[in-house]
């Protein structure tokens, strides 16, 4: 299962966002609003948990990330850089030489300027394939004002096709109120997503379906006063059934896996 490492790299720049906001009472018009030159350092825990038939496994992987903003354009768009400065995967520390860099750019509703595609699934990476789908999935805004309760929705394009699944991810969003953390005044945001998952890879001599589902839940509080998200809570559960099918010149060889796998992520601001 390691690996993860290098996907957790975007993990921060993806849902670990900044968020500005307007007070009107009861109602809430948010936008990304942050100060050029904003440093934030976050801690994130990811554990995961793998079950195949009945052989298991788990990853625990920690990670130290560095963000700062480095600018901010005339059009209101935040260009922020995310660098990894530790990294331990099952309590191995991975060489720096391994850690990744990145750059990012959003819109002041947090939609990324340049959309990051993804590759579709091949069968020896299909695990990762729906890790990085699913890391896809950033928190943003609607363009009106919203009141606790209101829901919002984005729309992610996959691009499969039939009869392969999933095409799109649809991705909500609600404002579920305010709460307390650390002492400090937040406010909280749910954000969910589920998907069938059909896939298909048939050549000449063999034959290889996936059919299951995904779903992703999670919780984002933001510190309204400081502007930034303080800390965020994310489950994601993947469970399909992989069928083989393949000539060995005598016969049609079938075989089935069961695999289910849970991720469970949580981060931190530790700084400011």
């Amino acid at each position: 299962m390691r690996g993860h490492c290098k996907w957790s790299v975007t993990v921060p720049l993806a849902l670990l966002v900044l968020v500005g906001w307007v007070y009107s009472p009861e109602r809430w018009l948010f936008r990304f609003s942050v100060r050029e030159g904003t440093a934030m350092t976050w801690h994130i825990l990811m554990t995961t948990r793998k079950i195949v038939n009945t052989r298991s496994q788990t990853e625990t992987v920690e990670l130290w990330v560095q963000e700062r903003v480095e600018q901010v354009r005339n059009n209101g768009n935040l260009v922020w850089a995310s660098r990894v400065v530790r990294c331990v995967i099952n309590g191995e520390v991975v060489p720096p030489s391994e850690l990744e860099e990145t750059v990012a750019e959003l819109t002041p509703l947090g939609y990324p300027v340049r959309t990051v595609s993804i590759p579709p699934p091949t069968l020896n990476r299909l695990d990762e394939w729906l890790l990085d789908l699913f890391g896809s999935v950033t928190l943003v805004f609607p363009a009106s004002e919203v009141s606790v309760g209101d829901r919002w929705h984005h729309n992610i394009a996959v691009g499969l096709k039939p009869p392969n699944e999933p095409r799109r991810l649809l991705v909500t969003y609600r404002l579920e109120g305010k709460e307390k953390l650390e002492e400090r005044a937040c406010l909280r945001i749910g954000v969910s997503a589920q998907t069938p998952l059909r896939l298909l890879w048939r050549s000449k001599d063999a034959s290889t379906t996936v059919n299951g589902g995904a779903k992703l839940e999670g919780i984002f509080w933001f510190d309204p006063q400081l502007g930034t998200v303080r800390q965020r809570r994310v489950t994601l559960d993947i469970s399909y059934a992989l069928e083989t099918e393949h000539w060995d010149g005598l016969k049609f060889v079938q075989r089935t896996q069961f695999v289910n796998q849970t991720m469970e992520i949580s981060a931190r601001l530790s700084a400011p």
